[in-house]
């Protein structure tokens, strides 16, 4: 079952309350304050060898204290062994319980499962604070089995509410998953929802965290599954060629284990907010066959009994099988079976080939977030948002969260990676095999989007030997998390305005780390001074511009696909913007202003040529749109003012917009002055004036 080189094995799972989906009702005499039924088992089992169990517990890259318990078998016909009587108002009532001794939480699975219209099925703990149900014969699977999440406590009592003049039902208990570690945090109360116990690393981001803003589609198709075994893993919902929601999941191979009917499958397990571990499991399905599997890939896919309802709000992912070198993304996942975080790349991924079975990979290094145990399965994206792998192998602490390597196996590998249907994926996804590349899917209609990835240079900070901007603002600590330009008055479009990053996104070095915040415009084609949306991105060294996550494109929601004129704005330098609108569609078009591929409005003179690269023109110290030296309303006075007007020789420290060359300090005279910046950029001439290009 596991591969021992694999540091991303199987772990424990559970879930609390209502997890399966249920259909109304509860237990008998469960809140109407007359006498509850006393449980009293039916079915007792002493305590387990734990010790044993433990020691033959799979811990590939997983320390034996993960496995929280094991399967033990019962064979127990409820409604046969089980006792019954009459219901208030006409039908009758069987209970059947369940004990396992030492056990802190219980889970049941059936081998036969079937109920006549009207009957229904719940299960609760033996201190009556917790109930799953009501099963009804919508929970019935295609092979008859049917399997529950757990309930606190060593016993657990099953109630079968029998309509009148009812056929009989079939409901055979085939295991319980006996629990020594328990899930449910101390002193909780019924209603709160699952809580791993042992937290992952300080270092992740949960998916609510501002940094993962741009990803919460693909969060939403990204599953945590347990198995009846006791062991989870990540799975992916992947679109297909016919786009028609068939529920198609990828999973890791070395996560397989043959009781697939009986896997209940998380949706939406994520805190709903930046900083928290527990998230709501109500939204679940029980059920899966799996379609295709390659050992050497270590991937299987899985297709689930049911199509996730509405309520759940799935996604199904892009992918690109094409094999390109995936240049920046992330990878979605719930380590130690903890809420759901989001790891970032922002390099070129490397091929590789896995330890001992040479399964083809990409390899490459966090450098944001890192990867645990538990998350085996987990998409690996690139940087157009689409499936490329996923994982199987790494996994790091927050101290060498940046040195040691992580592993996905190779979407494109497992394209063609077998021989038939049942060993590749292609026959699943595109049966044509004519597809390289596809988009993820919204079943349920969410707004359309446009992406780009604009490239543009600042004349202040650019530096012509290197060929890339200085991040003095950043390495000083500087650049604010939050983007600066609703502060300065600047009122933006559409969804935009109060966009927020995450430090570890600032603490890059090299090109890509981050310069400053720009803003991003579309602009109505047929208007190019109406501004139709308009975003706070982050401007690295080399030029790029990305969403606040420091890898994506910039995204409009909200926005179809058309042509747009796209202008970039900062907030010490003239404004550009394309000179003709361009196409823009979900698919990331890259606009390079620094080369002159791309044509902008005011022609040459709307940026400063400095050694064959084009950049924005610095001096707007002021903010009103034009660069001035001398006469009402100029920079140079603005730069004064903020040195103390008398005290021209003062050198201020921050994050200012007079700080013309973007060093980190505002200066009116000497080495590195801000107003002999202005006045290079009217070419010397202290009474010329550059306006801005922008309508």
């Amino acid at each position: 079952m596991g591969k021992p080189f694999l540091l991303l094995f199987l772990l424990l799972v559970a879930a609390q309350g209502r997890a399966q989906l249920s259909h109304g009702g509860e237990p008998l005499q469960w809140a109407n304050g007359t006498a509850p039924y006393i449980p009293v088992a039916d079915h007792h089992l002493g305590p387990p060898d734990q010790g044993a169990a433990l020691a033959a517990a799979d811990t590939a890259g997983a320390p034996g204290g993960y496995r929280f318990g094991l399967r033990r078998a019962v064979g127990a016909d409820m409604l046969a062994q089980g006792q019954w009587a009459r219901m208030p108002g006409g039908g009758r009532v069987c209970r059947f319980t369940i004990q396992s001794d030492s056990a802190v939480m219980l889970a049941v699975q059936f081998d036969q499962f079937t109920l006549p219209w009207g009957g229904r099925l719940f299960l609760y703990d033996h201190a009556r604070t917790t109930f799953l149900g009501g099963f009804t014969q919508a929970n019935q699977q295609a092979d008859g089995r049917f399997a529950t999440a757990f309930l606190p406590g060593d016993a657990v009592t099953l109630e079968y509410q029998e309509p009148p003049g009812a056929p009989p039902a079939t409901i055979r208990i085939s295991h319980i998953t006996h629990a020594w570690r328990s899930i449910f945090p101390p002193g909780a109360q019924a209603s709160r929802d699952y809580y791993p116990g042992y937290p992952s690393s300080p270092c992740h981001n949960n998916v609510a965290c501002p940094v993962a803003a741009d990803w919460q589609d693909q969060s939403r198709a990204v599953l945590w599954f347990m198995t009846p075994e006791g062991y989870t893993c990540n799975g992916t919902l992947l679109n297909n060629t016919a786009q028609d929601g068939t529920p198609y999941v990828l999973i890791a191979n070395h996560c397989y284990v043959p009781s697939e009917s009986q896997w209940v499958f998380y949706f939406n397990y994520q805190s709903p907010t930046c900083i928290g571990d527990t998230g709501q499991t109500m939204q679940t399905l029980t059920g899966s066959v799996r379609r295709s599997i390659l050992y050497h890939g270590d991937f299987c896919l899985m297709e689930l009994f049911d199509t996730p309802p509405p309520a759940y709000k799935a996604y199904y992912a892009g992918w690109d099988r094409s094999g390109n070198t995936p240049l920046s993304g992330a990878a979605i996942l719930n380590p130690l079976s903890d809420v759901k975080k989001i790891s970032f790349y922002n390099v070129p991924a490397q091929s590789a080939t896995l330890d001992e079975e040479q399964i083809p990979c990409w390899e490459n290094y966090w450098f944001n977030g890192i990867l645990e145990a538990g998350a085996s399965g987990a998409p690996f994206f690139d940087e157009n948002k689409r499936v490329v792998g996923h994982m199987v192998g790494g996994g790091m602490t927050c101290a060498t969260a940046t040195t040691d390597p992580v592993f996905a196996a190779k979407f494109s590998y497992n394209w063609n990676g077998g021989t038939n249907a049942g060993s590749r994926l292609r026959d699943w996804l595109d049966p044509s095999n004519t597809t390289m590349a596809l988009d993820g899917f919204d079943p349920n209609g969410a707004q359309p989007f446009v992406a780009v990835r604009p490239r543009a240079m600042l004349q202040g900070p650019f530096v012509q030997g290197t060929g890339n901007m200085s991040d003095a603002l950043n390495s000083a600590g500087l650049l604010p998390l939050t983007e600066p330009y609703s502060g300065l008055g600047y009122v933006h479009a559409g969804t935009g305005g109060g966009e927020t990053t995450d430090a570890e996104v600032l603490a890059v070095n090299g090109p890509l780390a981050v310069v400053d915040w720009v803003v991003v415009e579309l602009r109505n084609k047929n208007a190019p001074a109406q501004v139709l949306a308009s975003r706070s991105a982050l401007l690295h060294r080399d030029g790029t511009i990305t969403g606040v996550d420091g890898v994506s494109a910039v995204v409009f929601r909200a926005a179809a696909a058309d042509n747009y004129y796209l202008a970039v704005r900062h907030r010490n330098h003239l404004g550009i913007m394309t000179a003709a609108p361009v196409a823009l569609s979900t698919q990331a078009v890259l606009l390079d202003f620094t080369d002159g591929s791309v044509a902008v409005q005011g022609g040459s003179n709307a940026t400063a040529l400095v050694g064959g690269t084009r950049c924005m023109r610095a001096g707007d110290a002021n903010g009103n749109g034009k660069v001035s030296y001398t006469g009402p309303v100029n920079d140079r006075d603005a730069v004064l003012v903020r040195v103390g007007g008398a005290t021209v020789n003062a050198s201020i420290p921050g994050y200012f917009r007079e700080d013309t060359n973007m060093d980190g300090f505002t200066r009116y005279i000497g080495s590195g002055n801000d107003r002999d910046r202005i006045l290079s950029t009217l070419g010397g001439l202290p009474t010329t004036v550059r306006n801005t290009a922008l309508p």
